[in-house]
């Protein structure tokens, strides 16, 4: 043998090297079919164990094509009238009335029956799982859960061995890479061929309603530097998948959570978006921040990484965890380590833009901003804005009714109390705007605007009779009323008796001394008196004996 590569190469790796060339990031993306119509699975039964000893083995009659690689005795096999049971090269089944006796089989000799009547839908995430080659075991990789079936570059695998019952759905457009069934592989043209055959029709079922999904086979490897796009993250798949998906989302850990493109539960942690431009690489990217910023880092274990190209043309950054501390941390340390390439001119990554948005610190956009830890401030959630904005509008709809009824009130009461404490305020505000802080208002005065004396005002008092003001010019309330509104004549006339006056409302008692003049002046304090203005506007006041 010479030296150098062997004679033969093995298959294993030169599916390694074939996947090199083929995926959307640059790694062999596989992803395979977990579900299956067995008779060796346990899921398939009601009882979660495989048949025992003497059971009674049911198939009901709406079951699909079943596949049988064990060797065992039952009692008893109750099969559908139209049903099919495949029998593998090492399958074996015996009759026996012997009970069994060993640990797993507790409950022989009673019914059980298969369950996997039901096809299992295409979109579902939980159905597939991704591998590195087509034998080899699932592996449990950060995934959106578009990202989890399969994409338009992935490699679709339906193991040899097994029987499948698989809804396609109905208005699909499913896009993917290749497709193999029980070691088949299959073209668009050949694989649409297929699915009108008996055993297509088996395994990929019609759906209740509407058209079966289309299935396009591209049998393109993925030759662009900056990621290939995967395709599932819009359209009617993107919507279908998420009301599956929708229904397991777990409550998050944070009070701010996000949901990334592509994926249908809100997660806590960090995502950035980023624009790339000429000289971009997607696996450099990728590399250099695992390398950089998680790889070695005890502290960051815990922390989910995921990079993929969105349908939009972005680049989508996802770092998470379960309470999203530790990753809205890196991805903090990520965006500032990427902010600087960009004003340094962009030669380590090739971006032009990039935002950050945590589920501690709300949205940032770039070239860069503050984030959580460097003073940035929280953006409101949807639900709060929506909160604050109906608060308003209530607020509104409250004043603007408080408005109509005091609008309607003051038509509806003239008179009224409530209107003269308005025009008693609207008075003690003059009179201290005009520096008449010693003068103080008549008590309980009512007021309204009678509309038989020309619009002037009527004001009345409890048991005290009114007064026209000292202190102001030509006052508009000429006509003084009683609490009952009526004009009294011997008030309110053109000429009033001197001889007797009126009970002043400014004084507690008859005793009290004048605010308006010299008390010196006042020869008998003990008669009332009268209190008129002078030509000049002075006050000008006399008692009873000098008038």
């Amino acid at each position: 043998m010479k030296r150098g590569f062997p004679d033969t190469i093995p298959m294993d790796l030169l599916r390694c090297l074939f996947c090199l060339f083929l995926s959307r990031v640059g790694d062999c993306q596989f992803v395979r079919w977990i579900r299956n119509t067995d008779l060796n699975n346990p899921a398939n039964w009601d009882r979660g164990n495989l048949p025992c000893g003497n059971d009674r083995m049911i198939i009901p009659d709406d079951s699909p094509v079943v596949y049988m690689q064990i060797n065992t005795t039952i009692q008893e096999l109750v099969v559908p009238m139209s049903g099919e049971i495949i029998f593998g090269s090492w399958a074996g089944l015996g009759f026996t009335n012997n009970p069994d006796h060993s640990a797993a089989c507790l409950d022989s000799g009673s019914d059980i029956t298969f369950n996997a009547s039901h096809p299992a839908q295409w979109v579902d995430p939980t159905n597939w799982c991704p591998v590195a080659t087509e034998i080899g075991p699932c592996e449990p990789r950060p995934l959106l859960d578009t990202e989890r079936v399969p994409c338009a570059m992935d490699h679709v695998i339906f193991p040899t061995g097994s029987s499948y019952y698989v809804d396609l759905g109905s208005n699909l457009d499913i896009q993917v890479n290749t497709i193999k069934v029980s070691g088949k592989a299959y073209s668009s043209s050949t694989f649409r061929d297929f699915l009108s055959t008996e055993n297509g029709r088996n395994i990929f079922t019609q759906p209740n309603s509407g058209p079966r999904s289309t299935v396009t086979i591209n049998r393109r490897r993925c030759t662009d530097q900056t990621g290939c796009i995967c395709g599932n993250d819009k359209g009617m798949l993107y919507t279908t998948l998420c009301s599956i998906q929708k229904n397991r989302c777990a409550r998050p850990a944070c009070t701010m959570p996000f949901i990334p493109v592509g994926h249908c539960c809100p997660v806590c942690g960090g995502m950035l978006n980023l624009t790339y431009g000429t000289g971009f690489n997607f696996n450099t990217l990728k590399t250099s921040i695992q390398r950089n910023f998680l790889d070695n880092k005890v502290e960051y274990q815990s922390v989910q990484y995921i990079v993929s190209k969105r349908s939009d043309g972005k680049v989508q950054m996802v770092l998470m965890d379960r309470d999203g501390v530790t990753s809205s941390k890196v991805a903090t340390n990520i965006m500032a380590d990427i902010t600087a390439d960009i004003r340094g001119g962009g030669m380590k990554y090739a971006l032009v833009s990039a935002s950050l948005q945590t589920s501690t610190a709300g949205s940032h956009h770039g070239p860069w901003s503050p984030s959580a830890h460097t003073g940035g401030q929280p953006s409101m959630s949807r639900g709060s804005v929506a909160g604050i904005t109906i608060g308003c509008l209530i607020g509104l709809l409250l004043l603007a009714g408080a408005g109509f009824l005091f609008h309607r009130h003051t038509k509806t009461s003239e008179g009224s109390g409530f209107s003269a404490r308005m025009f008693d305020t609207f008075n003690r505000f003059t009179a201290s705007s005009r520096g008449n802080t010693q003068e103080p208002m008549p008590p309980s005065v009512g007021f309204r605007w009678d509309s038989h004396d020309s619009g002037l005002a009527s004001i009345g008092g409890g048991s005290s009779q009114g007064f026209e003001n000292p202190t102001y010019g030509i006052t508009p309330m000429q006509h003084v009323k009683s609490m009952e509104m009526e004009v009294r004549s011997d008030v309110m006339t053109e000429n009033q008796p001197i001889d007797y006056g009126f009970d002043n409302p400014l004084y507690d008692s008859v005793h009290q001394e004048s605010l308006f003049t010299d008390p010196a002046t006042v020869e008998n304090p003990q008669l009332p008196t009268v209190m008129t203005l002078g030509d000049q506007g002075q006050d000008k006041v006399t008692s009873d004996t000098e008038a």
